[in-house]
């Protein structure tokens, strides 16, 4: 009967990481274990170095009959065919399991729900303000139900990474602002107007807040039908920004936009004429002159500028029930 397979669950988040958490649940977990690693004498509680299918090798734990988890490399792709061949060995997928099920040593629901949203926060600064939360909700409320309310809305961006989207005209140095914030080469950075014909996104860590960093193709009129598909797709990426950061150079001015801008930043600040208007951030993205000012700016309109301080975080549905 399939409900007394062995239950398969991905616990860490989509993003790339170091180290993935697959665990195994329910009856037949000790045997499935067994079986992917091709390990027979699994122990309780010891923790092993294993082969998983052919696909990774990473650590494994039995810690109970019924209670198995795998620890391989946390790219998406290997976790996802450790995944695929667990399900071949007779495990079934179950991604919706609750959080009581997924950490059973655990004394209570809340604690449970804790564990379960610091293994999918994005952001490092998550971890401290999970962990606290179990004890802060155990202690008589002392503060406004609205106020938790609001800061548990900009905290929850730390569990759900918040988009940025970088916007302005063709070769005003997005690209190169991208590469910085990614500390890669994600975007192609050439002195040609339309380098980037599609908007090219990463995972960005300003401090501890991970942001979604996109920057898109240079808003500009074409008559190339995939630079315009690729603008139309902008669009819909600034509709969907939670913060949008419009940038021009010094011979360049702002593009026309479907919303206001969050930020205004003026690039190529060391060139002969680079004069800053009122409000706006001077940056140069190649030398990195200005960044850490942008970043403070990005993390202040995010409202996340306060993740340093232990507070009342209504991170569940449940959680914020009780303040309503």
């Amino acid at each position: 009967m399939s409900e007394r397979r062995p239950r398969v669950t991905v616990v860490t988040a989509a993003n790339p990481g170091a180290i993935g958490l697959i665990q195994i649940c329910g009856d037949g977990a000790a045997d499935l274990l067994r079986r992917v690693s091709a390990i027979n004498d699994w122990r309780p509680q010891r923790v092993r170095l294993a082969d998983f299918g052919g696909v990774d090798r990473g650590l494994a734990v039995l810690l109970r009959d019924d209670w198995a988890q795998l620890m391989p490399h946390g790219g998406p792709r290997v976790v996802q065919l450790i995944v695929d061949r667990l399900l071949e060995l007779g495990g079934v997928y179950e991604p919706n399991l609750a959080p009581r099920d997924l950490y059973p040593e655990v004394e209570t629901d809340l604690e449970a729900d804790m564990l379960h949203a610091l293994a999918r926060a994005a952001s490092p600064a998550a971890i401290d303000l999970l962990i606290e939360q179990p004890r802060l909700w155990s202690e008589p409320l002392n503060e406004d139900p609205a106020a938790i309310l609001a800061r548990s809305d900009r905290w929850d961006r730390l569990i759900e990474p918040p988009a940025v989207v970088v916007v302005g005209a063709p070769n005003v140095g997005k690209s190169t602002l991208t590469n910085h914030m990614l500390g890669r080469s994600a975007s192609v950075v050439a002195d040609l107007p339309g380098t980037t014909r599609d908007w090219v996104a990463g995972l960005a860590e300003i401090g501890d807040v991970a942001v979604r960093w996109m920057d898109t193709p240079g808003l500009r009129e074409s008559d190339d039908p995939i630079e315009r598909a690729a603008i139309e797709l902008a669009g819909q990426a600034i509709d969907a920004a939670d913060l949008l950061i419009a940038m021009r150079d010094p011979d360049m001015t702002y593009p026309d936009l479907p919303r206001p801008a969050d930020l205004h930043v003026l690039n190529k600040c060391d060139l002969r004429g680079a004069e800053p208007s009122d409000g706006e951030l001077a940056i140069s993205a190649l030398r990195g002159t200005g960044i850490g000012t942008l970043e403070q700016a990005v993390i202040a309109q995010l409202g996340l500028h306060d993740v340093d301080m232990p507070a009342l975080w209504a991170f569940t549905p449940s959680l914020r029930t009780q303040l309503t």
